[in-house]
Order: structure tokens, then C-alpha cells, then sequence
């Protein structure tokens, strides 16, 4: 038996006795309370450790001789923005174990306590819990995709005529970027990893993530991030106001609500690294047996690409970020070209992580899709080993168009055609997919409840925004578009109507198995029409107005586009309306929903082999991988067996 059995055999005899567990031990009485992990102790210890940094920066400065010593940007950068969310996470008890590990403190034996979670307070503790920090990330990203829903809305009611009506332009600036970057470093990134926290391990046949404590460490830097990036607002000069791109030169002169945005970044790439490293090495040495990488399902496939897009790629936008902060606070020269520095470098590094990030926004969900497309069309996926290969073929594409969103900023003539020309191919490969999943669609028993709506909008969304996306990598196209609400458009049709509709798709399908109860078909699929109609009488009108001349990031515009972006701002609030339902629907069904099966879609995945919700570690026994995942209508077919289950006979499979 291999060293992988006996772990997953031991956790499953921990498992056996689980039902006299009953989650963490009470906490100590007494001044001891302080001390025990939790948010009461993380309460004294971040004032702490923003003192420690802000006595770090004047012990220095004054070491130095500069003045004043009491520089209040630099005590922000290091006290508010690095020393306490550190603070934050010790007093959370995110670092306990490895601390202890490094002092040399005798060994803690590990009950598991702080694993899985026996009542809502779990939810808000450092727990190792695979499923449990899934849940958290979903949550926490929904509060970040409100928030950012609610500073477009704010966008939209400003542009909803000429003029100006609500903000200044640097307010109206700071909306935008923080509205973006919300949702894409807090939304779509991080709802593709808690949903793929929750699943992944479970369609693998493993008891959980590879490193556990690592992964609940992941998820607490997020929150910190967030408020990072929200509270940008409160500060002298306002939010961060340079777009969620943070161009330099212009991003090193804005008011201090930049170094917001610089650790914010910092903050949620150290967390996607964590997240997809740890995805690497459960995908790489957990499958169970049997699962050779030909059996796994797409969605592991495309978190595996995604990882490795995310540990090679974010390091670079870290880079990019230091280096604005550098300039900023230590009157560095990077980007200053009055004294010899590279203004269009900062575009380089910053676009060779952000086209990778689009992948990073999209593989998961192509994965998604084709889970559920499958599932719900009764029949396998259509080129499954192509779909997977294609997969590795937009990652390593996806690392050589970066500079087709610079045709216009001045950078080299000669880099122009063959960024146009990889652009153009790299949509060989997504091309592939959508014709899969068609494929897949095509004479299948369609069952098209809400998750399934959801898919297929995806599909014909994505198509149209990758479309627009074939124009923009035309250079003569591209520099007629460039900086118009063409783009706009074209962004929000691959990451709105690309990535949101299979986070959607993920929530609905996935429902059943993370809660045990069945939510409300009827609200789902009027929250799909809803979001669906809204979405696109928003957002296909600025194709039009793009063409014509409207520039994007302005708040104030010429009168002959007022009609239009008046029509678009009331959709745009008939679309933010839209999420109203989706919210009641999750809220009331988690409490008074039906109970769930454990396989309501009957599909073959090894998470629906098992309850809803799943036990603490997933599975009483191992399971045995004995095929593909989508076969669906082959006689006798199966995916694994466990749970004293057995193969068919050769007999039995002759005999339907």
C-alpha cells in the first residue's frame, strides 16, 4: 500500500469516529481568551503590529537624518497596509502552527479540531476544511462583486447624461478603477477558487487539499485585500483613480489612495499563489487510484492550467506594482523618463501577467461549462482529450499576445504584427472548445434547469465577445476602437457574460452538494432571464456608441451619445436589480430548501458519488477510478467504484 493509501485509509478511520467530534474546544476564560486564536485576539494584535511597523519607519528615518520622521504615507505603507494585516492573520491564528514549528515548541497532536464546520461560527475561523473555505470564499467574493456592482451603478447614474451630475473626475476616476478592480481581483479569480476548493479534491478522490493549513491561510489574505482596496475611499485625495490597469507614469503622481491599490495587489496575488500552488500538488500526487490524467474531469484539467498560468504569470504584476511603490515612496526612476526610466515598460510586465489573467478569468468556467453541459446533455463530452489539450494550448499561447492592448501606446512598430497574428491564433484553440461543447449539445436530452441556462448563455455570450475580441487583435481595427466603448463592451462580454455566467452555473450546479438543499428552480431560471436580457441591453449598445467616437474612462461626453447611454444606464439598474433575486433564492433556500439528493443530476463525477453535504473527509473509503467521467448512455459505463460498490461483469454489461 502506497504512502497516499495510508493517509487517505487513516483519515478515513478518523472519519469512522467523527460523530462523537464536535468541533474546536471552548475557548479559555479568563485574560487566556486573549490569547486564543480567534478575532478577539487578531483585535489587540493588529494595533500592535501597526505600532511595530510605524516604530520600524521612525527608528529608520531617524537613523538616517531624514525628515520629517514622522513621513505619514510611509507609516500608512508600512504600519496600515503590511504590519497589521499581518497582525491580522497571527491574531487569527493563521501562523500558530508554523510558528510553533519554527521556536521549536514540542509538537501539538492534531484532532482535527479546527476541520469542518459544526456551526455557523466555524465559518469565521481558521479552519483546514476544504469545503468549509470554498464556502468562505464564495461568501466573501459575493460581498466583493456587490460592492463593485454597486460603484458601477454609481458610474452609470453619472453617465446617464452630459454633464456633470454627481462626482468630480477624479471621484468619478477613483469609481471605475475601484469597481474594476474589485471584480477582478475579488470576484472572478478568487469565486473560481473557492468554487474549485470545494469540488476539485472531492472529484479527485482525495480527503482533502494538499496543504491544508496553507489553503486556509489562502483564503484570509483575500478579506484583507478587499478592504485594502474599499477603504482606499477614506483616505486624503480619495481612491485609487488610474484605472484597475494603474498606468505609469500617471499612477505615481495620484493621491495616496495608490499604495491602496499597490498592497492590494500584492495582497490577493500572494493569495492566488498560495491557492494555486496548492492545486499543482493535490492535482499532481492526490488522485485517487486509477485516476490517471486522461480520466480526470475538465474542470481539474483547467484549474491544473490555471494554476500554472497564475504561479508563472502573477509574480509579474507584483513586480510591476513594487516598482510604482518604489517610485512613489523611495524616488526611484523607473518609470520617469526625464530621468532615463521606461514609461512603456511598466505596460510590458503589467500586460504579460493581465492577458494570462483573462485565461485565469476564463479557464475555470470553460471547465464549468463543459461539467455541466455534459452532465445535463446526457451525453460524454465531445473530444475530451482535444478539450483538455486545448486547454495546455491557450496556456502557453496566452503567455505571447500581451502586447496587442499596447497597438497604440507607442511601443515598437515591428512588435505590432506578430502580436496580431498570435492574438488571431490563440483563438484556434478556444474555437475548439465552443464547437465541443455544441457538439456535446447536439442530439443530447437536454435538461435545461438553471445551471444548464446558464452554460449555454455562456457559450453564446463568450462567442460574441470573443468576436470583438478578433476585431480588437486587428491592428488597423484596433486603433480605431482603441480606447472606445467598443472595449468596454468587448471586456465585459468575455468576463461578465464569460466568467460571471459560469461562477453562476458553478453556484446552481454545485448548490445541491455544498448546502444539501435544492434551491428554487423557478427564482433561478427568472434571476438567468433577468440577468441575461439586462446584460446584454446594457452592454451591446456600447459596441455601437464605441464605433462612433465614445471614449471610455471619461465622466463627461458629447451630447449626440446621450440618448444611448441614458438607455444603457436604466439597463444597466434593471441588470444590478437582477441580483436581488439570485441573493433571496441562495438565502432562503440554504434555510428552508428542500433536502437535497445526493446526486440530483445524476452525473458520474465522483462528488456526486457521495452525500450532499459531503462527509468531514469526504469519503469512508478509497475509490477506485475505473474510467471516463462523461460517459453518459454507454451501457454500463462507470467512473469509480466505492463505498463496497463493484465494477460491472462482462456478462451483466451484455445482459442491458
Amino acid at each position: 500500500m502506497g504512502k497516499e493509501e495510508v493517509e487517505m485509509s487513516s483519515i478515513a478511520e478518523h472519519h469512522e469516529g467523527q460523530a462523537t467530534h464536535h468541533g474546536p474546544p471552548p475557548p479559555p476564560r479568563g485574560w487566556r481568551r486573549l490569547l486564543y486564536p480567534g478575532l478577539l485576539r487578531a483585535a489587540w494584535m493588529v494595533p500592535l503590529f501597526f505600532g511595530l511597523g510605524s516604530a520600524i519607519v521612525v527608528l529608520c528615518r531617524w537613523w538616517g537624518g531624514w525628515h520629517p520622521i514622522w513621513f505619514g504615507e510611509i507609516i500608512v505603507l508600512i504600519g496600515a497596509l503590511t504590519a497589521a494585516p499581518i497582525g491580522f492573520l497571527a491574531g487569527i491564528g493563521a501562523f500558530d502552527y508554523w510558528v510553533r514549528y519554527c521556536i521549536g515548541a514540542p509538537t501539538e497532536p492534531e484532532d482535527h479540531s479546527r476541520h469542518g464546520a459544526y456551526s455557523w461560527r466555524d465559518y469565521f475561523r481558521v479552519n483546514t476544511d476544504h469545503k468549509v473555505i470554498g464556502m468562505q470564499y464564495l461568501a466573501t467574493t459575493i460581498f466583493f462583486f456587490l460592492a463593485g456592482g454597486l460603484l458601477a451603478m454609481l458610474v452609470r447614474a453619472e453617465l446617464a447624461k452630459p454633464g456633470m451630475q454627481f462626482f468630480d473626475n477624479q471621484t468619478y476616476n477613483g469609481l471605475f478603477s475601484v469597481h474594476a478592480s474589485l471584480m477582478i481581483f475579488l470576484f472572478v479569480i478568487p469565486a473560481f477558487a473557492g468554487l474549485a476548493n470545494f469540488v476539485v479534491p472531492l472529484m479527485l478522490g482525495a480527503p482533502d487539499m494538499a496543504f491544508p493549513r496553507l489553503n486556509a491561510l489562502s483564503f484570509w489574505l483575500l478579506p484583507i485585500a478587499g478592504i485594502m482596496m474599499l477603504s482606499s475611499f477614506l483616505v486624503p485625495g480619495g481612491a485609487f483613480a488610474a484605472g484597475w490597469t494603474g498606468y505609469a507614469p500617471l499612477s505615481v503622481h495620484q493621491p495616496m489612495g495608490t499604495i491602496f491599490f499597490n498592497m492590494g495587489v500584492q495582497w490577493a496575488g500572494a493569495s492566488s499563489i498560495m491557492t494555486a500552488l496548492n492545486f499543482l500538488v493535490t492535482i499532481i500526487t492526490m488522485r485517487a487510484p486509477g485516476m490517471t490524467f486522461w480520466r480526470m474531469p475538465l474542470l481539474v484539467w483547467a484549474n491544473f492550467t490555471t494554476s500554472l498560468l497564475v504561479v508563472i504569470a502573477t509574480p509579474f504584476i507584483a513586480g510591476s506594482q513594487f516598482f510604482v511603490m518604489f517610485d512613489r515612496v523611495m524616488h526611484t526612476h523607473f518609470f520617469d523618463i526625464g530621468a532615463g526610466g521606461y514609461p512603456l515598460g511598466y505596460q510590458h510586465i503589467f500586460w504579460f501577467y493581465s492577458h494570462p489573467a483573462v485565461y485565469i478569468m476564463m479557464l475555470p468556467g470553460f471547465g464549468i461549462a463543459s461539467e455541466v453541459i455534459s452532465a445535463l446533455s446526457r451525453k460524454p463530452i465531445f473530444g475530451y482529450r482535444l478539450m483538455a489539450l486545448s486547454l495546455m494550448a491557450i496556456l502557453v499561447l496566452g503567455f505571447s499576445v500581451w502586447a496587442h492592448h499596447m497597438f497604440v501606446s507607442g511601443m515598437a512598430p515591428w512588435l505590432r504584427v506578430p502580436m496580431m497574428i498570435t492574438t488571431l491564433m490563440i483563438a484556434v484553440p478556444t474555437g475548439i472548445k465552443v464547437f465541443s461543447w455544441l457538439a456535446t449539445i447536439w442530439e443530447g436530452k437536454l435538461n435545461f434547469a438553471t445551471p444548464m441556462l446558464w452554460a449555454v448563455g455562456f457559450v453564446s455570450m463568450f462567442v460574441i465577445g470573443g468576436l470583438s475580441g478578433i476585431y480588437l487583435g486587428a491592428v488597423p481595427i484596433d486603433i480605431h476602437t482603441s480606447d472606445t466603448y467598443f472595449v468596454v463592451a468587448h471586456i465585459h462580454y468575455v468576463l461578465f457574460g464569460g466568467s460571471l455566467f459560469t461562477i453562476f452555473a458553478g453556484i446552481y450546479y454545485w448548490f445541491p452538494k455544498m448546502t444539501g438543499r435544492q434551491y428554487n428552480e423557478k427564482l433561478g431560471k427568472l434571476h438567468f432571464w433577468l440577468t441575461f436580457i439586462g446584460f446584454n441591453l446594457t452592454f451591446f449598445p456600447m459596441h455601437l456608441i464605441g464605433t462612433q467616437g465614445m471614449p471610455r474612462r471619461v465622466s463627461d461626453y458629447d451630447p449626440q451619445f446621450g440618448n444611448w447611454n441614458l438607455f444603457i444606464s436604466v439597463a444597466s439598474f434593471f441588470l444590478g436589480a437582477s441580483t436581488i433575486v439570485f441573493l433571496y433564492n441562495m438565502v432562503i433556500s440554504m434555510r428552508r430548501g428542500a433536502p437535497a439528493e445526493a446526486n440530483p443530476w445524476r452525473a458520474l463525477t465522483l462528488e456526486w458519488q457521495v452525500s450532499s453535504p459531503p462527509p468531514i473527509f469526504n469519503f469512508d473509503e478509497i475509490p477506485q477510478v475505473v474510467g471516463n467521467p462523461y460517459e453518459y448512455g454507454v451501457p454500463g459505463a462507470r467512473h469509480a467504484v466505492l463505498n463496497g460498490d463493484r465494477a460491472p461483469t462482462e456478462e451483466e454489461i451484455r445482459s442491458h
